[in-house]
């Protein structure tokens, strides 16, 4: 009789403790991907100032921008806008917009997506100066 009683007292810590484990790895999935999301962002940004550095004006710079968006992909990420925002003989100031979806939903708290943005400057090089 004690031996099937210490087999259940067994079984139900093992269920007790899988309903406090298994939602904090699913929250740290989550975290985990919002931090590659969020970087995933600023490495967009970053290269989109890169790119428009190396055109002659505003245009050329945002027509840069539209391309490295094109090439970029992310499976949890959707580029919302990327905007070359300041345009001067000395610097390029882009800036994105994205929206991340997490891979864990959890009913309860009702959030699904979040929003990130980045900025990034980077000095003109593709302009000679007069």
């Amino acid at each position: 009789m004690r031996l099937k009683r210490k087999r259940g007292q067994a079984l139900i810590e093992t269920i007790v403790g899988l309903f406090i484990f298994v939602p904090v790895v699913l929250f740290l999935i989550d975290v985990i991907a919002m931090v590659m999301a969020q970087t995933a962002n600023d490495a967009l940004a970053k290269d989109c100032a890169r790119a428009s550095a190396e055109e002659v004006d505003q245009a050329a710079a945002q027509t840069a921008c539209n391309q490295v968006k094109v090439n970029f992909s992310s499976p949890v990420l959707r580029i919302n806008s990327v905007n070359v925002t300041a345009y001067s003989d000395e610097t390029v100031t882009v800036v994105t917009n994205a929206t991340f979806t997490f891979p864990v939903q959890i009913p309860m708290f009702g959030v699904s997506t979040q929003e990130f943005g980045a900025t990034a400057t980077e000095p003109v090089v593709g302009k000679l100066s007069n």
